[in-house]
Formats: structure tokens, C-alpha cells, sequence
């Protein structure tokens, strides 16, 4: 799917309407995103021993939850400019290569995403708005696997 004008600028009108109570939006997405895949908030080293009613006051999930929306924030600024969208993608599936995180991860991440998106935007989230985040999401990923297929082959050399 190609990320046309109109879709690039729904992405953005979407987010903008995310961006406006941006530190809950994050707080209750990262509720969703472990709802919707249990097992993931283990992978949070000062997450993982936190109770569901714990999470949403939690100093570290409020923080990263703003972190990761920022990061966000930065891709749909830069729609415009997709050597910039390259770069901070790059850097997010370095950083999490380490902690074990994966494609499959990456896309549940997107999937949440874009669920998260049509529930909180109801009629906002149109179908050129879903479509828009679709074809981002693709070129993201496509980014994504291309650095962690690059970090897995450079594991692999490194234990031969």
C-alpha cells in the first residue's frame, strides 16, 4: 500500500488528535499492547512484577510509555522526509535487538497500533486514516526486518 499525500496527512491529523492528551494516550496504549499480548510485560525488566492496577501509575511505565510516543511523534513529523523515518527506525530495532525484541514483536507493536488508533479516534480513524497507518506501518517494518535480519546475521558470524 503507498503512502500517498492523503494518507500521510491523515496520519498526521490522526496523531495530532493522539498528541493532544499525549501522556495518557501512551499510558493506556501500553495497557492495551499488554492486554493484547500477554507475556510482553515480562519483557519489561521494571515492569514485569507490576499488578494490572499497579501499571497505569507507574512512574516507569508513564515514562516509557511518553518515550515511545515521542518516538512516534518524530516518524509522523517526518513523513515528509523518509530518510529521517529510516534513521530513527534503524536506531529503535538496534536498541531493542539486545532485549530480545523481534519482528514478530514489531509487528504486534503495529497491530496494537493501529486497534488502539480506532478504538481511542472512533469516526476520526477513517479508511484513508487506517489505510495511511497501514502503508507507514509496512515501511517501517520493512526497515525493521532488514536491521535485524542484518543483527542476527552479525550474531550468527560473531559465535561461528
Amino acid at each position: 500500500m503507498e503512502l500517498t499525500e492523503a494518507r500521510k496527512q491523515a496520519v498526521q491529523a490522526s496523531w495530532a488528535l493522539v498528541r493532544a492528551n499525549l501522556k495518557q494516550n501512551a499510558v493506556d496504549f501500553f495497557i492495551c499492547f499488554f492486554k493484547r499480548n500477554p507475556g510482553y510485560q515480562a519483557m519489561f525488566k521494571d515492569l514485569r512484577d507490576l499488578s494490572a492496577a499497579e501499571l497505569p501509575t507507574h512512574p516507569k511505565m508513564r515514562s516509557h510509555g511518553v518515550r515511545v510516543f515521542y518516538a512516534i511523534s518524530s516518524l509522523v513529523d517526518s513523513l515528509d522526509d523518509l530518510d529521517v523515518v529510516v534513521t530513527i527506525t534503524k536506531k529503535t530495532a538496534n536498541d531493542h535487538f539486545p532485549r530480545g525484541i523481534r519482528e514478530s514483536h514489531f509487528e504486534n507493536l503495529f497491530g496494537t497500533i493501529l486497534f488502539f488508533l480506532e478504538e481511542r479516534l472512533g469516526a476520526a480513524f477513517d479508511q484513508v486514516t487506517n489505510e495511511g497507518w497501514q502503508a507507514v506501518a509496512a515501511v517501517l517494518m520493512s526497515v525493521i526486518k532488514a536491521e535485524l535480519t542484518e543483527q542476527l546475521a552479525g550474531q550468527t558470524a560473531t559465535n561461528l
